[in-house]
């Protein structure tokens, strides 16, 4: 029988059963490795309200709340899209959720002063 999906929608592989999580908006009971989290930044104070306690110098912390769902939740809330049949075989690695900055590649001192002493230049 064909599957659907190339890791049958989960991300187990082949380790047995697992156990079940709740979805926070409709109360389904999912196996972890199919839940769809989502990582979220909240703010017990309304945001208009933060910006003039911010300026006047308050300090206003911010929780990440981690919520779970379903799949079907997760695509009625758009979390995730549906894709086509050819692209349900295609395994997609996350993107990364800081952009990373490259790194300025700095000379060891040692081939610094090589090269001074290549270019004729002398350190005193």
């Amino acid at each position: 029988m064909p599957k659907k999906r190339k890791n049958r929608g989960r991300h187990k592989g082949d380790k047995g059963k697992e156990s079940v999580v709740y979805c926070d908006n409709c109360g389904r009971r999912v196996p972890r490795s199919k839940a769809v989290r989502v990582t979220v930044p909240y703010s017990p104070v309304p945001g208009d309200l933060a910006k003039d306690l911010e300026k006047q110098g308050a300090l206003i912390t911010r929780y990440y709340v981690t919520k779970t769902y379903c799949v079907n939740c997760a695509i009625y809330m758009g979390i995730l899209k549906v894709r086509s049949e050819t692209e349900r075989k295609v395994e997609r690695k996350p993107s990364p959720k800081v952009p990373t900055v490259p790194r300025t590649t700095s000379q060891p001192q040692g081939s610094q002063q090589s090269n001074a002493s290549q270019s004729g230049v002398q350190k005193q």
